[in-house]
């Protein structure tokens, strides 16, 4: 027998909600921070296999994320990338020589959370040593420099630590000077001053604080100048005030709402050569100097209440930014405000120039060029592409994508891929929207077409932003539904289409998000196939049943026709009605009285579409790829056809039996009397009579049998209790059996597929398999095996098959590892060994809350002996995984 396979399928988690959280790399990758992980995903790949890796090691939130850049102009590289996070460290990652991401360096020094990063963006970044800043909560930004040892590690040192007393570092950036290497540092903190610290003598020191900015400077991205092909008619423009090339420009974005431009340099003609000796007294005249022109700044201004006016007067700094022999050569440098950027309505989170490309120049030369074209993202729902008009330089607003509608909180941050074709902003939602200009060939040379605008949105990924407590395939197991703490309720599916060449490409999506609730929800489970009840912090039940446009959705994207049926009766869609809690089913009726009320006088007044709920297009639309963000918020809804009350706290647990008549829950539980599982029945959704009694603490779990005969329950209380199937008196089921099977809690049970065996799985780090002893008069279950774990077991499940002649259970553990165990035969049970070990960057890295086998995919391979089994998880983490197993 060849050694079993596993490789991840399908990834899905959340980005987290902050401003500098995502790096898109020259090579296409990004690079985001998910929870704790640092999360790999190419959005450009016509496959949109979505993310590839997740990288763990932080113990915490991951806060800031960046790209080390190393090469010449276009040439430049991504080498490594860093991550900042509220474990108080940040991290390299690079690739070893196998290819794989590793962890090269931590870097261990601060004593707050690392909330900002600053890495060099230059026209050229040729260094042996890679320099880099880290900025945190304590008030304290750090200068690093980095050496690589080999492909497995590098060097890190510190070479400068800056306090800056009672503010806090909000945003930086590094680049260097004009016609220089030394390096400059901007940075934006909480008290509204943009600071310049430039490199002397190996350290930074602060040269400049710039007022202007009203509230916290959240973003700063530096771009050198190069002048246009075209020449340009803006020859009123004083001299001193155009853009020259070479000239640095610093964009800084502000919670004031504006985003304002800075430039950065060389006073022609002014380099002076001082002797050594003389050093300290030319020092001394240019602090001078520089005090009398800032003095000058403030009194030209004009001061109302608290708010200064800048002055266009140029900053001056002196840089000595070489030396020959006894000389120094010093290079005096202007700092001017260069531009305000008007146009967003609400805090501005990000700015980022687009990155730099080739154009052909009037000879047909690839000359170097970068674009004056800035991508700005707001709370305020929208990312604006800003470009200074050719006659007067004056900056206008080119273009604005976004959101309409929804409950959406607007852009933490938006990025331009290399070529300036593609734009990605993140939200509230931990989703990524993506646009693609398609009036720009992909062939086409990366400058031809700056003018050409049409950018239209692509498909992307989307995932949880909190623990997922739950997963379950439907009744067919074509999708999988998963519900968490984020309040919702999400449906992942495979799509499947043919791409170049009639290759076949299957990748999963979010297709649906049936439930947006006001609670926590905790459990689900399918009562049939496109019906499913779930339980949340609100303690009822609600139950859900899918629309048309949800089924001819899924039809169109699996490709399968024979799923179409029934749909004539069915609802075409759900809306959340703008004063009310439930989702209520739209009819093609209600949509023609919509359309019959629009051309009514009286629309307004009486449409029953809230402005944030779906509109009659929208419900009745067909999917043939995976929804946009939006789409999933406002339009894929599913309707509620009934709550179910009786649980007197929060809902922890669910289970339907197999044959759809029943529904069992439990809620959590301090004394026995609240400890009852409730019978529901499906057919007319009323509570059965008597609840099952067995318990004294929280029920974790209840598991029907395959054939419906038995209840299986564990619970805090460390037992296990199984009821079973009756036909006398009003209660479907009655207890037979229980156990105080573990030392501690027990989390999770499963059923084997033919019933003849159960496992149960603890805190007390142990499984136990369990098997119905015959001889006795009295039903009675005896434990035959003990699996004992590292770590407590929080989910079990066993494979849909015998595979080789042994039954396969996954296990699942507090730690997010999930490892596979199989018995020694099919008969003899006693002994069961550990069979495969998951590898640590396809498990979780908190506790695995579900796992659940897909029954239906069970394939043969083209080998006979092999088959393969996708097992879905999920876990504290915010990830939803789907592996592949090949054994």
């Amino acid at each position: 027998m060849s050694s079993p396979k596993v490789c991840l399928e399908f990834t899905s988690i959340g980005c987290n909600k902050l401003p500098q959280i995502t790096s898109w790399g020259y090579d296409g990758l990004l690079a985001f921070g998910a929870n704790n992980y640092v999360a790999l995903y190419y959005p450009e790949d016509p496959e949109s296999k979505g993310i590839i890796a997740t990288l763990s090691g932080h113990k915490d939130r991951v806060n800031c994320v960046e790209f080390i850049n190393r090469g010449d102009e276009i040439s430049q590289t991504n080498i490594a990338i860093i991550s900042g996070s509220a474990d108080k460290t940040a991290r390299i990652w690079k690739k070893n020589k196998s290819g794989k991401w590793i962890n090269s360096a931590i870097l261990e020094s601060h004593n707050g959370s690392i909330n900002t990063l600053g890495v060099v963006r230059s026209r050229n970044i040729i260094v042996e040593k890679d320099l880099f800043a880290t900025g945190s909560s304590d008030g304290v930004i750090k200068i690093w420099e980095r050496c690589e040892l080999d492909d497995t590690l590098d060097s890190i040192e510190c070479i400068q630590t800056i306090n800056l007393g009672t503010k806090y570092p909000m945003a930086l950036a590094i680049s260097y000077l004009p016609e220089s290497t030394v390096p400059i540092l901007a940075c934006g903190s909480t008290d509204k001053r943009l600071l310049l610290f430039v490199q002397k003598g190996g350290k930074f020191v602060e040269s400049l604080s710039l007022q202007g900015h009203e509230n916290w400077i959240r973003s700063l991205s530096f771009a050198t100048y190069t002048t246009p092909l075209s020449p340009s008619s803006n020859d009123n423009i004083k001299q001193e005030y155009k853009l020259q090339e070479g000239d640095l420009l610093l964009a800084s974005g502000s919670q004031d709402k504006y985003v304002r431009l800075w430039k950065i340099s060389l006073v022609k003609n002014d380099q002076e050569k001082v002797d050594k000796g003389k050093e300290n007294e030319g020092g001394n005249e240019k602090k001078s100097l520089i005090k009398d022109l800032l003095a000058n700044v403030l009194e030209s201004g004009t001061s109302s209440g608290n708010k200064i006016q800048l002055s266009t007067k140029a900053h001056i700094i002196d840089v000595e930014v070489a030396k020959e022999g006894e000389l120094c050569i010093n290079k005096r440098y202007s700092v001017m405000f260069e531009a305000l950027l008007m146009g967003h309505d609400d805090w501005v989170y990000s700015v980022y120039w687009q990155p730099p490309c080739l154009i052909k120049d009037y000879e047909g030369n690839l000359r170097y060029h970068q674009p004056m074209t800035i991508l700005t993202s707001s709370s305020d729902k929208s990312m604006m592409i800003w470009k200074p008009e050719p006659d007067t330089g004056v900056w206008v607003n080119l273009i604005r994508v976004g959101e309409i509608g929804g409950y959406t909180l607007g852009f933490f941050g938006g990025l331009f891929n290399k070529k300036g074709n593609y734009i990605i902003s993140h939200g509230h939602t931990g989703a990524f929207h993506l646009w693609k200009n398609i009036g720009i060939d992909d062939n086409e040379n990366e400058g031809d077409n700056q003018d050409k605008q049409d950018w239209q949105p692509q498909v992307s990924i989307s995932g949880h932003f909190n623990s997922v407590k739950d997963i379950t395939w439907d009744k067919d197991f074509n999708y999988l539904t998963s519900v968490s703490l984020d309040q919702t309720a999400r449906i992942f599916a495979p799509w499947c289409r043919n791409i170049d060449n009639n290759k076949l490409s299957i990748t999963w999506h979010e297709i649906s998000r049936p439930q947006i609730h006001g609670y926590d929800i905790n459990c689900i489970s399918f009562v049939n196939k496109w019906r499913y009840a779930s339980g949340s912090d609100e303690k009822v039940l609600r139950v859900f049943d899918a629309p048309k446009t949800f089924i001819q959705s899924l039809s169109k994207l699996l490709n399968k026709s024979e799923i179409l049926e029934e749909l004539e009766s069915r609802p075409i869609g759900a809306n959340l009605p703008a004063l009310g809690l439930s989702n209520k089913a739209v009819f093609q009726t209600d949509i023609n009285n919509f359309e019959e009320a629009a051309q009514d006088e009286e629309f307004l007044s009486r449409q029953s579409y809230a402005h944030s709920s779906a509109t009659p297009n929208s419900l009745v639309q067909t999917l043939d790829k995976p929804p946009f963000e939006e789409h999933l918020l406002q339009h894929t809804l599913w309707p509620e056809v009934d709550k179910l009350y009786g649980h007197g706290f929060e809902l922890i647990s669910i289970g339907a039996s197999h044959n759809g008549k029943y529904i069992a829950s439990a809620c959590k539980a301090t004394i026995a009397e609240h400890a009852v599982i409730r019978l529901y029945d499906t057919s007319t959704w009323k509570e059965l009579p008597n609840p099952l009694h067995s318990h004294t603490l929280s029920v974790t779990q209840v598991k029907f049998s395959h054939d419906d005969k038995y209840l299986l329950s564990v619970s805090r209380d460390r037992i296990w209790s199984i009821f079973e199937k009756c036909d006398e008196g009003t209660t479907p089921y009655k207890l037979i059996t229980k156990n105080k099977a573990h030392s501690r809690i027990i989390w999770d049970c499963s059923w084997s597929h033919d019933d003849k065996i159960f496992a149960t799985g603890s805190r007390d780090k142990t499984v136990k398999i369990w098997m119905q002893a015959k001889s006795q008069e009295q039903v009675q279950w005896n434990c035959i095996s003990t699996i004992k774990l590292q770590e407590a077991v929080t989910a079990i499940d066993f494979a849909p098959i015998i595979i080789n002649q042994r039954y396969i259970l996954a296990i699942g553990l507090e730690n997010g590892k999930i490892i596979i165990y199989q018995s020694e035969d099919e008969n003899k049970l006693e002994k069961w060994n550990e069979f495969i070990e998951v590898d640590k960057n396809e498990c979780h890295v908190s506790s695995v809350n579900k796992l659940m086998w897909r029954d239906r995919n069970i394939q043969s391979s083209t080998n006979s002996e092999n088959v393969k089994l996708q097992l879905a998880s999920c876990g504290n983490d915010y990830c939803v995984r789907l592996l592949n197993f090949v054994i």
